[in-house]
Parts: C-alpha cells; structure tokens; sequence
C-alpha cells in the first residue's frame, strides 16, 4: 500500500500513516505513540481521525485497547474534504423536520439544539452522502458519540446494512448473546432508517419466532434504563415484519373462534 495522498498530510498525521502503513495488522494508540515517539499529544486519537476522509481505517476493540489497521487510500471519487457545509446542514434540518432523529425531539416543542452528523460514523466508513446524514439533538449526539466509540466498526457496518428494523434489533442482540445490551443501543440500531416510535415493539415481535428475550430495569444515576439480553438462537423468517404481521392476524382469527366457541 503505497503511493502519495492527494490531499498533503504533513505533521503528527503523517508520522501515523507511515506506521499503519509499516504495520498492516494494526495498532492501538499506545503503540503509536511509543514506536512513533510522538509526545505532548493528548489526543492523538483525533490526528489519527484526520487520515479518515483520505484512506479506510478500521478500529477493533481487543480488551480495552482499540486497534487501528490501514485498510487502503481511497480513490478519488471517494476522498471527503473538510466538513458539513452550512447549506448541506440547512438541508438535512429541513428534511428531517428539525426533530431528533433519535428521541425525536423537535426544536419548536422542546427548544433542543440539532447538530446533524453522520449515522455509520466516519470511521466506520461513513460518508458525507445525504442518506448517512441525519439530525440528532445535543444529548444524543454526545450520547451516541461516547457509547458508541468503543464498537467494533466491521460489526457496526454489518448490522446497519439491514434494511429492516426488526433485523437490525435481532443481530444486534446476537452479536452480543448472552450479554446484556442497553436500550439506548437497541434503539440507535432500529432509529437508523428512521425514528421509531414502537422500536419496543418489534423488539417484542421478535419472541413470536421463539427468540428467548430476556428483559431488566436498571437505575443509572437518574435515568432507569431498560436492558435487554438474547439467551437462545433459532431460525428466523427471512422478511420478518411480513412475518411478525401474519403471526399477528393468526392470533387475532384463534382469540376470535375462542371467544365465540
């Protein structure tokens, strides 16, 4: 993987991209501030996200430590410079109806502030293209932010892929089997497309299938929080809303011939 980027890099960024490069299986940020001799920077993570819109960087989670792996310099097609432009940010506000795309919270009713950022984060290989935009109020952003930094990117990117909620939710859940997974990652997984008022439901649908879904209330400082954990696998529909929806119908025609018999 070699070649000048087209956009000069110079500085802590360049010194970097050089060791990713010498280091093809990756590096946490440790090793690049030790073998880089790179000090007096706090942040060095944030001169690592300044290659994002010029090459694919993953980021993997072993133990607490978050690896950094060059994957290839983007064409030009794909290179991203600078960031959201005032009028694309006008534009996605207005589309999205200055509401949270998460809590669904609106400027008029609530007085939030909206930031609109990106749905499959830059490092996950989000891009700017106005589908993976999306308007989120200041506590969701920051909550977003700071509770997803730690997921495997490989991951995240597979499950946003799924066009449906109720598989979004699902693989979620399988990806973590047997551990407990907090709503709020529940419910940024099925608001992805767009906001859920019923995320729980489809959650709930999911059990029609014989999915063990198992369900706590915890109290965090002042918020109580639902968590949810999946104990079982089995077999699943391939259009589960369709199928969820006939479940239901099913059930409805059964409770009706018991009533009347």
């Amino acid at each position: 993987m070699s070649g000048k980027p087209k956009k000069k890099i110079s500085g802590v960024p360049l010194i970097v991209l050089d060791l990713l490069r010498q280091h093809p299986d990756g590096l946490d940020i440790e090793q690049i501030r030790e073998i880089g001799g790179i000090k007096g920077q706090q942040h060095l993570d944030k001169r690592v996200r300044e290659l994002y819109p010029f090459f694919e960087i993953t980021r993997t989670i072993h133990g607490k430590k978050t690896i950094y792996r060059l994957v290839r310099e983007l064409p030009d097609g794909e290179y991203e410079f600078g960031n959201i432009s005032k009028t694309l940010r006008a534009k996605i506000l207005h589309r999205d109806g200055r509401r949270c795309r998460m809590c669904g919270k609106t400027v008029d009713e609530d007085g939030i502030r909206l930031h609109v950022d990106h749905k499959i984060p830059r490092e996950w290989g989000g891009s700017l293209a106005e589908e993976n935009l999306w308007a989120l109020c200041s506590v969701c952003n920051e909550g977003k932010r700071n509770y997803f930094s730690s997921f495997d990117a490989e991951l995240m990117q597979s499950i946003l892929t799924h066009e449906s909620v109720h598989r979004r939710i699902v693989e979620m859940l399988r990806a973590r089997a047997g551990q407990w997974v907090d709503c709020d990652l529940l419910e940024f997984v099925a608001n992805f497309e767009d906001y859920q008022t019923d995320w729980r439901k489809r959650l709930r649908e999911l059990r029609y299938f014989g999915l063990e879904i198992e369900t706590k209330n915890v109290k965090e400082e002042k918020r109580t929080l639902s968590r949810y954990r999946l104990n079982n696998w089995v077999d699943l529909p391939t259009d589960l809303s369709e199928a969820a929806r006939r479940f239901e119908v099913d059930r409805a025609k059964r409770n009706r011939l018991k009533d009347l018999g």
